[in-house]
């Protein structure tokens, strides 16, 4: 007994050190991982049926997923993201040398009043937007800049897309081995984590990114300055419960009316209201499903946290990890304490 007390020992202890220098190995890496993984099961459903047509060929189909991938949505987010980089430098040194007349002019026609009746309050825009614009361009030029540390993080997460789509059916499995619960149990969490994913990502995200969309093509429209910088601020305002996108369509209003634009304001109004406002009603639904629903005010913060923590990627990784935290309280709702649905 003594001596199996003793293998026992001695492997666990060996167990928890290669763990720690495992860790220390993939650490660098982990958000290529995650972020790879997620996009993984977000696709999953397309990889699947693109294999049934090609006859069960999943080598070919997770390279044509990913091909998909990089033509419809990596070639449009990079010209998007550059093009969000040049007019956040844009608005930064306008902020800097007093001109930027968009921001110029919702501080004459709303904060001044504002300031009249809160006089010891400090209502300028310039700090806050400068600073935000600061790591905008810090962060997003990193991303779009070509180095090679994101060339190579951007082949790595390609790499493990593929694998994940074409063997994560054999994770799974792997997973389900190793798992001390039952195997139902460990469907359970799967199927959840699943959902959870789905749901946050096709669902609340996609909405988001829609409406945001939208928004700078409203704004491009009708003329208010630097549409694709607004529109990726309003992709993060469509997050926030009950006001949304008003929080930018509102300000580009209000720019339009006091400009002496009052067609174009109107115009906005009615494009906000019926291509902004109602993509919720027609589109929530059908993306969000019958998936793990996380509330939009913890979908909001896991973003801006996980922007905080993981830079640009934690715009995703923030709001996964908030979805699998609530997943894995339902689980420990069902499996632990023995709450069956």
């Amino acid at each position: 007994m003594l001596i199996a007390r003793l293998q026992q020992i001695f492997f666990f202890v060996l167990l928890a050190g290669i763990l720690v220098v495992a860790f220390l190995v993939f650490q660098p890496y982990l958000v290529v991982l995650a972020v790879a993984a997620m996009a993984a099961v977000a696709l999953h459903p397309f990889h699947a049926r693109l294999t049934k047509l090609i006859s069960g060929r999943e080598t070919v189909s997770a390279m044509l997923v990913i091909l998909s991938l990089i033509v419809l949505l990596g070639i449009p987010v990079a010209l998007m993201g550059t093009q969000i980089v040049f007019e956040a430098g844009d608005v930064y040194q306008g902020i800097r040398s007093n001109r930027d007349a968009y921001l110029l002019t919702l501080e004459n026609t709303v904060l001044a009043p504002l300031h009249a009746w809160f006089p010891t309050v400090d209502l300028s825009l310039d700090q806050g937007v400068e600073r935000g614009l600061e790591w905008l361009s810090q962060n997003l030029g990193r991303i779009f800049s070509g180095t090679a540390n994101i060339l190579l993080d951007l082949l790595l997460g390609i790499i493990a897309l593929f694998y994940f789509l074409r063997d994560g059916k054999r994770f799974s499995q792997s997973f389900m081995r190793l798992s001390p619960l039952q195997d139902r149990h460990d469907r359970v969490i799967l199927e959840r984590l699943v959902r959870a994913i789905n749901s946050v990502i096709k669902g609340q995200l996609s909405i988001a990114l829609i409406q945001g969309t939208l928004t700078g093509i409203g704004f491009w429209i009708f003329g208010v300055p630097n549409p694709a910088l607004w529109g990726s601020v309003a992709v993060v305002c469509a997050l926030v419960p009950g006001v949304g996108t008003s929080l930018v369509l509102i300000p580009g209003i209000i720019v339009l009316f006091f400009t002496g634009q009052t067609w174009q304001a109107t115009g906005l109004v009615i494009w906000g209201a019926l291509a902004v406002g109602l993509i919720d009603n027609a589109l929530g639904p059908y993306l969000v499903g019958r998936g793990a629903k996380v509330h939009p005010m913890w979908i909001l913060f896991g973003v801006l946290g996980g922007i905080n923590l993981f830079g640009p990627m934690g715009f995703l990784l923030g709001p996964l990890i908030v979805s699998l935290l609530f997943a894995l309280f339902d689980i420990y709702r069902m499996v632990i304490l023995k709450m069956e649905e």
